[in-house]
C-alpha cells in the first residue's frame, strides 16, 4: 500500500500522529509513506521515520516539495487556513516512481482507526479520483463558483483514491496548472476546487467512514439534511469509522472540543512528542490573518465561519 501526505515543518508532529495511527491500524500491511515536503530540517524528518521504526514492513521516502513550481498559485480561503504544501498533491504522478498505478492521499490533521485495506481494494475503474462529499456540498456555491452543474457533485480532497496510471495518461498536470493561471481570483479553496473541477465527470463517491469532517458534526449542518437520512449516514459513519478528518478544530489546539479529539490523543501520546505540550502550531503569519479576519467579520464585513467547538452534536462518544 502507498500512501501520500503532504507537509511542512509547522506540521510535522500531525504528519507522524497521523502516520502512526496508519501504522497501528494496519500491521500487517506493507506500507510506503511518500511524504511530499518543503522542510529540510534532517532532525524533523527523522522524526518520522523514527514513529514508524516500531512496525514491520513501514518505510518513508521523501520528496522536495520546496523545488515544486507553485509561483501564482492562491493562497487565500475562508479560514486562512491554506498554506503552499497543500498544492504538493498536485504533482503526485510527477514525483511518485512511474511504478505506482494508485495511491491514498492523506491530509495530516487526519487519524485513521480501522484498517485501509477496504479503500485500498476498491477499484477505480477509468475514474481519476475517489472520495467523500464535502460536508457543505448543500450549502455551498461551488457550483457558481465552478460553473458546472450542481448535480456533479462537490467532494472533500482530504482523503482521496488516486488513479496515477489516469493522471498520467491524462497530463492532469498541464491542466490543473492552466485552470489556476485563469481562475486563481475566484479560488476559494486552493486545490480542492481544481480536482473538482478537473474531475467533474472522472469521480468516484467513497462512504462518509471514509472521511468524517468535522462539519458533519456539527449542530447547525443538520438543517441542511433530511434529519432522518442525516441522523442514519452519520451514526453509520460514527459507528464505524475509518478515517476522522479534523477540518475544523484541530486536535493539537489546547482549545479544541472536537469529540474525537481523545481519539487523536491515544495515537499522539504514544508518539515521540508525548511529552510536549500541545498548543497552537500555525505560523505566526496564519495566525495574524486570523486575528485580523475575527476583527473583521465582528464588524460584519466578512461573513461569518459556521460555528464549531460547543456546537458540536452532544452524545458523539468514539469507540476506541
Amino acid at each position: 500500500m502507498d500512501i501520500v501526505a503532504c507537509t511542512d515543518k509547522n506540521y510535522i508532529m500531525p504528519t507522524g500522529v497521523m502516520m502512526y495511527s496508519v501504522c497501528c491500524n494496519n500491521t500487517d500491511v506493507d506500507i510506503v509513506f511518500h511524504i511530499i515536503t518543503d522542510c529540510d530540517e534532517a532532525e524533523e524528518k527523522e522524526k518520522l521515520i523514527k514513529t514508524i521504526k516500531p512496525f514491520k514492513n513501514k518505510s518513508v521516502v521523501f520528496y522536495d516539495g520546496g523545488k515544486l513550481d507553485t509561483s501564482g498559485f492562491p493562497l487565500t480561503d475562508s479560514n486562512c487556513a491554506i498554506t503552499i504544501s497543500t498544492y504538493y498533491r498536485l504533482f503526485v504522478a510527477k514525483l511518485l516512481p512511474a511504478t505506482l498505478n494508485k495511491v491514498i492521499y492523506l491530509d495530516v490533521d487526519i487519524i485513521v482507526r480501522q484498517s485501509l485495506l477496504p479503500l485500498w481494494n476498491v477499484n477505480l475503474g477509468d475514474n481519476s479520483i475517489a472520495a467523500v462529499p464535502d460536508w457543505n456540498i448543500e450549502c455551498s456555491d461551488f457550483s457558481k463558483r465552478l460553473g458546472y452543474s450542481k448535480e456533479k457533485g462537490y467532494f472533500n480532497a482530504g482523503v482521496l483514491l488516486i488513479n496515477l496510471e489516469y493522471w498520467r495518461n491524462h497530463n492532469v498536470l498541464n491542466d490543473f496548472v492552466e485552470y489556476i493561471k485563469l481562475h486563481a481570483d475566484s479560488m476559494t479553496y486552493a486545490d480542492q476546487d481544481v480536482l473538482n473541477y478537473i474531475f467533474r465527470e472522472k469521480k468516484m463517491i467513497l462512504p462518509i467512514k471514509y472521511n468524517l469532517q468535522s462539519g458533519l458534526l456539527w449542530k447547525k449542518t443538520e438543517c441542511h439534511f433530511e434529519a432522518e437520512v442525516y441522523d442514519k449516514k452519520i451514526q453509520d459513519a460514527i459507528l464505524d469509522c475509518t478515517i476522522v478528518h479534523f477540518s475544523a478544530g484541530k486536535p493539537w489546539w489546547t482549545s479544541c472540543k472536537h469529540p474525537f479529539r481523545s481519539s487523536f490523543l491515544k495515537y499522539y501520546n504514544q508518539t515521540l512528542w508525548k511529552n510536549e505540550p500541545l498548543r497552537e502550531t500555525r505560523p505566526l503569519k496564519l495566525r495574524i490573518i486570523k486575528f485580523f479576519s475575527t476583527k473583521l467579520r465582528k464588524l460584519k464585513l466578512i461573513p461569518e465561519l459556521p460555528p464549531y467547538g460547543e456546537e458540536f452534536i452532544s452524545g458523539l462518544e468514539p469507540l476506541d
